[in-house]
């Protein structure tokens, strides 16, 4: 899919097998913030959103969404291992940062959305595992 300047290219990173693997290691690595560290700002009040949220990647980066700024964690080897995999399909630059969303099953969910953070850049590339 080409449109609007945005390129979709589904790709398949790692076997049933290998992401079976890779799920239950980052289901025991994973270090998540506290809920009140995750909440969203919408009309002046704060909500707490369904899901836990973790941000790991290069030292001194941040996240900031909705009010909150979210330190990175230190990468963990089962990350550097996504991260490498996620980098051979790059055409310039290298991926230095994961922001992990893990939901509790496929009720929890937030109603669509635009991201409209001004720290982020509209050209950079995005991975979704």
């Amino acid at each position: 899919m080409n449109e609007n300047n945005l390129n979709v290219v589904y790709q398949q990173y790692f076997s049933k097998k290998e992401a079976d693997q890779i799920f239950e290691e980052l289901e025991r690595e994973i270090e998540y913030f506290p809920p009140e560290m995750t909440t969203v700002f919408v009309f002046n009040k704060r909500y707490p959103v369904p899901r836990k949220v973790s941000a790991y990647g290069d030292k001194n980066l941040t996240y900031t969404f909705s009010g909150n700024t979210l330190p990175t964690k230190p990468l963990i080897p089962i990350l550097v291992r996504i991260l490498k995999e996620a980098n051979k399909f790059l055409k310039d630059g290298s991926f230095n940062y994961i922001l992990i969303n893990r939901y509790k099953d496929g009720q929890d969910k937030i109603r669509s959305h635009r991201d409209n953070e001004t720290d982020m850049d509209p050209n950079s590339s995005i991975v979704t595992f």
